[in-house]
């Protein structure tokens, strides 16, 4: 079911991508060395850990231990003004809700729901903003610590294009709808929605990516990542962008 239109789209913004991670230490400091980003205390206690992007779209990384009814869970965060009129929408939408509205602590609410390729979404409200967000160690870092598009598997492309044209409140482009492979959405934020239904992707073996990060410079990039043995799955295509796969069979496109 596509998003009911309302006075104003319920996401005012791209909150961040996230990934589902069983080593959560390993996976922080795996994906530390690829931003060149400083780690911050690290407290075993917290179920996730927050990368900060230069946009304040940013990069979650969660392993879930204290939701274990989760079976599926979210790949992208987007931002709401008002999570109970989100909800409404979402209910009178009849977009399928997976997760109610959770408040872990004053001034954050958020909760889940399925879109049309059966991806599963979080609608946040929040409060918060990063007073002093970590900096990468080096602004010539090959990989930015900047999330260039938010990648969605889907199976239908049209039909995924109509859903998040209505989601996120953004008119559908007639030059792009030429069946695929891809469609995108160019956000204000800085970080686009990319759909891809992943036709020439069966090399993946159905580890579809779901982020896709800037590099400074294409063969700079792909050559930090060769010189620290981080495995790549499809090399320099279309002198425009590769693939890279983390520790935990995640893929990630790195793309000027």
């Amino acid at each position: 079911m596509y998003m009911q239109t309302s006075k104003k789209p319920i996401v005012k913004g791209v909150g961040g991508a996230g990934i589902k991670v069983k080593s959560l230490n390993e996976m922080v400091r795996w994906y530390g060395r690829l931003l060149n980003m400083p780690i911050s205390t690290f407290n075993p206690d917290i179920p996730f850990y927050v990368f900060d992007m230069d946009n304040r779209v940013n990069l979650t990384l969660d392993d879930y231990r204290n939701m274990k009814g989760l079976k599926h869970f979210p790949i992208a965060q987007f931002k709401t003004e008002h999570i109970q009129e989100a909800k409404k929408v979402v209910q009178a939408s009849k977009v399928p809700i997976v997760l109610d509205i959770q408040r872990p602590h004053p001034g954050l609410a958020y909760f889940h729901i399925e879109d049309s390729e059966g991806n599963v979404l979080q609608l946040v409200e929040s409060d918060w903003i990063n007073p002093k967000p970590l900096k990468q160690n080096s602004e010539a870092h090959p990989i930015q610590n900047h999330l260039q598009n938010l990648v969605i598997p889907v199976k239908d492309i049209d039909r995924a294009s109509k859903w998040y044209s209505s989601f996120l409140g953004v008119s559908l482009l007639p030059e792009r709808l030429d069946g695929g492979p891809i469609n995108w959405f160019d956000l204000e934020d800085g970080t686009g929605i990319l759909l891809d239904d992943n036709r020439n992707n069966s090399d993946f073996k159905g580890n579809f990516p779901t982020i896709m990060l800037r590099a400074r410079d294409i063969q700079e990039a792909f050559e930090f990542v060769k010189q620290n043995e981080i495995e790549v799955i499809r090399e320099i295509t279309h002198h425009h962008y590769f693939v890279i796969r983390d520790l935990e069979d995640h893929t990630i496109i790195i793309c000027p």
